[in-house]
């Protein structure tokens, strides 16, 4: 029960209910023109974390997994560091590198003082791929390898004679020390972003940084992502960054680029070269877009400053949640569908000039929609059972029509079968449109939409959420790049889950033994502006059919005067208003 709308959107529907509410209660490399520096020690602002060979051969060994990190460039000098030769041919970039969790590192006891064999074995989890993206294992494979150390003198650091060549990476070393850095690419020929998960060292130099990001977007994306969104810059692109900070842009010589291309293109650089301020592009020299790097911001479909306000439904009525005022069913004129009541109301979807409501009646559950109270009507065509109502578009809505993932014209009766899933109980929509989270058989699932310049909607191939979670019952977007998964894994209830399956959070203060089980999730996503806050707020959930609010650490008990709140099918509208 996650929706989405625009704050035109919802400054047109409360318009429209105003005078009715009631108040009841790829394969080819990119070419960056200009090298990155590589003396990060001494750049400004960059303190990257040096780790070296020391006297003791445990720690040796544990610091030649952490040296991996940082920038790929110098990656092998710093794992040469640890090499008796010090010219040691390590795997290419291309190979990956292995993510291993769990390390265990033994000497063997025939170790001596100038020699030692030491036995790492661990869980290969996944790899870390040269262009930023994490490929998590579905299961974890074995890792196990022998080191020979030698040195000089007790005092002297152990350095390697015999060691693998294929570059791997500490697991847990990698998750503190990279962080988010998703691509953007544009969603069909709308003016909208699609972000594309990957990870970057968190300590590179701003100017390296920016150069590595840009090889990357104009390399492109992989599979999953070409589901969802197009590259708005063409093949074969060359690129550099200004020195007045700038990015410029050079194009392949054939290639005729069209204002509003250009624009995409200034959209998609904005947002994955993290600028800030002043930005110019220009093509074959000339200055095709500028201005401040605001100008862009509403090409992420997350607006922001959003209210910390969810709502839900309590004795057929929809109420607000807000950590300002508290709960309440009396309407606004920017909050409109607060107090919307119907006899069975089950679910209800803020749409951006109208509302859709799940409907129990003597003939069975129903959809209905409307502008105002006064115009809800049902729609034919769905004959079973009908959950989790999500507008994609104006016109489009999506709802599970027994299992079935469903596509829905309210203002036709067109009733189109998404393709895929059979047997699906939640979902939710992503607040870009392109991407679908679902909950099927038990595990959740995330799948690419695209929808072409005829409105028609295709689903990608799903991928796993939450490779270890089971008994999956719901999912919220927590933020453009991480789910909320409501399942099961040992005493854990409530996960986050980054979309590539590369971080996985258990909240803290909602296990099992700490409050009844969960049944459903509502929750507004991050600012994307902030790269690396993977949660927005509020964060509401239904255990027991009593609503609960989770915090960083814990979570409370909604009351209103005192008294606990009762409520289900809780639901957040994306709009500041």
């Amino acid at each position: 029960m996650r929706r989405r709308t625009s704050l035109a959107a919802a400054a047109a529907l409360g318009a429209a209910w105003a005078l009715t509410a009631c108040g009841i209660p790829t394969d080819r490399e990119p070419e960056v023109i200009g090298s990155a520096p590589t003396d990060f020690d001494s750049s400004p602002g960059a303190r990257p974390e040096v780790f070296s060979p020391t006297s003791i051969a445990e720690e040796t060994v544990e610091n030649f997994f952490k040296a991996a990190a940082g920038d790929p460039a110098s990656r092998d000098d710093r794992l040469n560091d640890f090499t008796v030769s010090g010219d040691v041919q390590f795997s290419d970039p291309a190979e990956d590198i292995r993510l291993v969790a769990g390390l265990n590192v033994t000497v063997n006891p025939a170790s001596d003082f100038d020699s030692a064999t030491v036995t790492v074995t661990g869980s290969v989890v996944g790899n870390y791929l040269q262009d930023g993206y994490v490929r998590m294992n579905p299961t974890p494979g074995d890792y196990e390898e022998t080191f020979t150390l030698q040195r000089g003198d007790v005092d002297e650091p152990w350095k390697m004679s015999e060691q693998p060549v294929q570059a791997a990476l500490s697991y847990e070393h990698f998750t503190s020390s990279y962080e988010q850095a998703p691509m953007y690419f544009q969603a069909g020929q709308a003016e909208r972003l699609v972000p594309d998960l990957r990870w970057v060292y968190r300590e590179l130099d701003a100017e390296a940084r920016q150069r590595l990001l840009l090889s990357w977007l104009l390399a492109g994306f992989r599979d999953f992502a070409i589901g969802s969104a197009r590259n708005a810059i063409p093949p074969n692109t060359k690129g550099k960054i200004g020195e007045d900070g700038g990015v410029e842009v050079d194009l392949s010589p054939s290639e005729a680029i069209e204002e509003e291309t250009a624009y995409a293109i200034a959209a998609q650089i904005v947002w994955s070269l993290e600028v800030d301020g002043d930005f110019t592009l220009r093509i074959d020299g000339d200055v095709r877009a500028e201005g401040d790097s605001t100008e862009w911001r509403n090409w992420n479909a997350i607006p922001p400053n959003l209210p910390e306000t969810a709502y839900f439904i309590a004795e057929n009525t929809v109420w607000e949640y807000s950590a300002m005022s508290g709960v309440t069913r009396q309407p606004t004129a920017e909050h409109s569908w607060v107090g919307f009541s119907a006899e069975g109301l089950q679910q209800v979807a803020v749409g951006f000039d109208q509302l859709a409501a799940v409907v129990a009646g003597p003939g069975g559950v129903v959809l209905q929609t409307g502008a105002s109270a006064a115009e809800m009507r049902e729609v034919a065509g769905l004959s079973g059972v009908l959950t989790d109502p999500q507008w994609l578009d104006r016109s489009t809505l999506l709802i599970i029509d027994d299992g079935v993932p469903t596509l829905v014209l309210p203002s036709t009766g067109a009733v189109q079968p998404l393709g895929v899933g059979a047997d699906v109980t939640a979902m939710a929509l992503a607040a870009d449109g392109r991407r679908l989270a679902y909950v099927e058989d038990g595990h959740a699932w995330l799948a690419p939409l695209s929808v072409d310049a005829d409105a028609n909607v295709t689903m990608g191939d799903p991928r796993r959420i939450g490779l270890d979670i089971e008994n999956v019952k719901d999912v919220a977007w927590s933020s453009e790049n991480y789910l909320w998964v409501v399942g099961e894994r040992g005493t854990d209830q409530l996960f986050r889950v980054a979309t590539d399956n590369s971080r996985t959070e258990a909240q803290d203060g909602t296990g099992t033994g700490q409050m009844p089980p969960i049944n459903q999730i509502a929750a507004n996503p991050a600012d994307p502006e902030r790269r690396n806050v993977d949660r927005g707020e509020p964060v509401i959930i239904v255990a027991n059919e009593t609503l609960y609010r989770v915090f960083a650490s814990d979570a409370a008990q909604v009351t209103n005067e005192g008294e606990l709140v009762g409520g289900t099918a809780p639901f957040t509208v994306l709009s500041p208003g």
